[in-house]
């Protein structure tokens, strides 16, 4: 039976014993952890761009010890975001964030985490505007595959897969230009030229819909490579990345669900859930994807 995770990122303000309990609470047996914080306590939290050392070793184990004795257990992990991507456009950001994440593949391993998601592409907002925009598309390209390249080693002695995730920045483009490997379309030929093994990919369905792809169609071409989901709803209009509870928003879950089994995939069911659509608590969201993944079947 497939197996369902929720998402710290819905329980972005709290420390992390209260996340993890509300999880549990909630009915969840596995999580996706998310990786940004400036102390042990809340290293799970977004403090824009300070990016901590992973613990290791003894701490990184009673880590783990502190996950299971809730009964749950770290399937994936979410390495942080923002300006820790593969595809940095100029090499010395891009040898930074390769050992940045270098350093989540490891933790990643020492938490027991079958898949590590990263970002490939950065985010327009940390690109120049306009047409030099353009410019950057080829040497993000090239970064992208040699830093996938320099951190298979990493993931395979960690024994982890990196997992590539579509990305919502195709209406950020301010340009008439396709921007690069963020839909399944580019990554999936991208991915085939890596050990599946270490390499796999990731589909968001609310990223889907907001850069207009039909997100069962986005799983259909990720097919044999897809190792993790984000679920989360959007509008069928003007859709945001809004990151509300499957059934919240338009999207059609029966053809969603349908496809995931059809290719058989063996992944987790993730919800990253976030926002209320009407103002529900964070307990609230995570008790309703819980309810999703039941009818569902999981």
């Amino acid at each position: 039976m497939p197996e369902f995770s929720y998402s710290l990122a819905g329980f972005s303000e709290y420390a992390i014993d209260g996340a993890l309990d509300a999880v549990a609470d909630a009915g969840f047996s596995c999580i996706e952890l998310t990786g940004i914080g400036t102390s042990f306590a809340d290293w799970h939290m977004d403090h824009g761009d300070v990016v901590p050392v992973p613990p290791t070793g003894r701490v990184a184990a009673e880590f783990r010890d502190q996950i299971a004795r809730r009964g749950l257990r770290a399937t994936t992990f979410h390495a942080p975001p923002r300006k820790n991507v593969l595809g940095a456009p100029t090499e010395d950001w891009r040898k930074e964030k390769v050992a940045v994440l270098g350093n989540y593949l490891r933790f990643a391993g020492e938490i027991g985490a079958a898949g590590v998601v990263m970002h490939g592409i950065p985010n327009p907002m940390f690109l120049p505007t306009g047409k030099d925009v353009a410019t950057l598309v080829d040497p993000m390209v090239d970064a992208m595959q040699r830093s996938v390249a320099d951190l298979v080693p990493v993931a395979a002695e960690a024994g982890v897969r990196m997992l590539l995730e579509n990305l919502p920045y195709q209406r950020d483009i301010d340009i008439d230009i396709e921007y690069p490997l963020i839909r399944m379309q580019q990554l999936r030929p991208f991915v085939d030229d890596f050990p599946p093994a270490q390499v796999g990919l990731v589909v968001d369905t609310g990223h889907a819909w907001t850069n207009g792809d039909d997100p069962a169609r986005e799983i259909e071409i990720a097919g044999d490579r897809l190792w993790g989901t984000h679920l989360q709803d959007v509008p069928l209009e003007d859709p945001n990345d809004n990151h509300w509870a499957p059934t919240a928003g338009d999207l059609d879950w029966s053809v969603i669900c349908a496809t995931l089994r059809r290719i058989n995939y063996a992944g987790t069911w993730t919800f990253e859930v976030i926002n209320g659509r009407h103002g529900e608590t964070a307990d609230e969201l995570a008790r309703q994807s819980r309810a999703a993944a039941m009818t569902w079947g999981l």
